[in-house]
């Protein structure tokens, strides 16, 4: 069933980061909000709001029907020493499948060092979790991205438990008010481009993906940044 196939709360990223190759970025202080279409399917249609102050922030996320629903409430919290960091994302999951409501939880961790230009950060999502007395599959991530004054170029190598081993690449051109985005996903095969466009604090971003058998996905972003 293609609606289970892309459930289980995978994390939803932001329009940039879901056109920069499904590189995700550390978080900025901002209240944002994501909507994503997949597939232009209504069963797979996601909405995500995030306040995040530098070291500490708030989400809530909704995915799916009423036939399949998914709803994860999260908390953030980020610990700095020097240019290392590591955040921890716990959330309180609930589920509901055919008139059948489930409770759970999930914790996600990120690690990393950010310096001037460089950054390099692993990922691990649902490495603690338990819903419907059975786990998350496990999804760990090692990212690297560079980034100056005109460009931005980030690597991936993802592992998720059960599915394999994928790539990811990202390019960002950016320009004062405005940025173009590529990216490149593996197994399978997927393009994704994007544009962001600022206006004083707030950007709106539109980040889209083409999957070689399943066809276009869409992500908007707009975030208000402090």
């Amino acid at each position: 069933m293609i609606l289970l196939t892309f459930s289980l709360f995978p994390p939803l990223l932001t329009a940039t980061e879901f056109s920069f190759g499904n590189i995700r970025l550390p978080k900025e202080p901002s209240f944002s909000v994501t909507y994503q279409d997949l597939f232009s399917l209504s069963e797979l249609q996601s909405v995500k709001v995030s306040w995040n102050e530098k070291s500490y922030g708030f989400g809530i996320s909704h995915f799916g029907t009423s036939l399949y629903r998914e709803m994860s409430f999260s908390g953030s919290y980020r610990l700095e020493i020097d240019n290392a960091f590591l955040m921890i994302e716990p959330s309180l999951l609930f589920l509901t499948q055919k008139d059948e409501d489930n409770l759970g939880f999930d914790a996600d961790f990120m690690m990393g060092l950010s310096l001037k230009d460089y950054g390099i950060y692993l990922n691990a999502f649902h490495p603690f979790s338990w819903i419907r007395n059975n786990t998350i599959p496990i999804v760990t991530e090692l990212c690297g991205v560079f980034s100056n004054e005109w460009n931005k170029v980030g690597f991936k190598l993802n592992f998720t438990e059960g599915w394999g081993i994928s790539l990811g690449f990202g390019y960002c051109l950016k320009f004062p008010n405005f940025t173009t985005t590529l990216g490149l996903l593996t197994n399978p095969l997927i393009p994704s481009c994007g544009v962001s466009m600022d206006l004083r604090k707030i950007r709106f971003s539109a980040g889209f993906q083409n999957h070689p058998d399943l066809g276009l996905s869409e992500t908007v972003t707009v975030q208000y940044r402090r």
